[in-house]
Parts: C-alpha cells; structure tokens; sequence
C-alpha cells in the first residue's frame, strides 16, 4: 500500500509540474516563484543524490538505479529506505 501511495504523490507531483507548464497562469509573488523552481529543481538533483547513495551503499543497486529515473522517486527511496535506523550507513560500517 505504500507503493501505492508514493506513486500516487509521485503522479500528482508531476501532474502539477505539466499544468504549470502548460497553463497561461505565471507566479507574481516571489515566495510562489522559489517554490516553482524548487519543483523544478527538486527530481534533479534528487535523481542524483539517489544515485550517489545506491551506487556507494546498497548492495544492489541497479533497481535502485533504474528507480531513481522515475521523477519523486527519490522520495519514496529516501522515506522508505534511508531514512534513520532504517538503512546502514557510512558511520555504521566497520573500518571505514
């Protein structure tokens, strides 16, 4: 069910993104044009540091890989896999 869900978000996010860029509408305010770019900006660099953390921490990474291709996908990697206490990392690894 939670797959589900971070699938859905995944979709409405990407649904808002294609509205704002194909409606007429263009933000005034400042506040509302930091948070479109950040919606902008948000699955890129996400995308990357998914990347960077499955191809240096897990031990197989290409699912990961081939997820972190799904825009918000990091989100899901980030909530359901990496948050702390969930995921080992560097400081729990022995001789690192």
């Amino acid at each position: 069910m939670k797959m589900f869900g971070w699938i859905l978000l995944g979709f409405l996010v990407t649904g808002l993104a294609f509205w704002i860029v194909v409606s007429p509408w263009t933000p005034k305010s400042p506040i509302i044009q930091t948070v479109v770019v950040a919606l902008f900006i948000a699955p890129s660099v996400g995308a990357f540091w998914m990347l960077y953390v499955a191809i240096r921490f897990e031990k197989h990474p290409l699912p990961f890989i081939l997820l972190s291709f799904v825009p918000y996908g990091f989100l899901g990697y980030y909530f359901e896999r990496v948050r702390p206490n969930k995921h080992r990392t560097r400081e729990s690894f022995p001789n690192s």
